[in-house]
Order: C-alpha cells, then structure tokens, then sequence
C-alpha cells in the first residue's frame, strides 16, 4: 500500500502515516518498494510473517 492508501484506511494524516513508516523501517518492520512504473510512487510491505504480525497488533492494542 502506498502512504496514501494507508492515511485514507486509517483517517490519519498522511504526515502521521509517512512519520509512522519512517520508525517502522528503522526497526526492519516494513520495507519500502519502489515502483519501477513510477519511481516517484513508493509502497510498502510488511517484513513480518502473518502470525508476527497478528502478535505485534496484539501486544499494540495493549
């Protein structure tokens, strides 16, 4: 997903959202994708496998 397509599902700002991603990748949990169509668009994956990433909500919504 792109930073906007997250802002939009999440009704942040697109600022909290590219702030948010910017801590994720430093901690190795997302990475970032360049597009080869557009290099100016990038998206964004997850490092983490599904059951990773349901305990990391998890312990999150604590």
């Amino acid at each position: 997903m792109s930073s906007k397509e997250i802002a939009e599902v999440t009704n942040l700002s697109e600022r909290t959202v590219r702030y948010a991603l910017k801590i994720l990748k430093s901690y190795g949990i997302v990475k970032e994708i360049f597009l080869l169509k557009d290099a100016r668009k990038r998206v964004y994956a997850t490092n983490l496998r599904s059951e990773d990433l349901e305990k990391a909500i998890e312990i999150s919504s604590f």
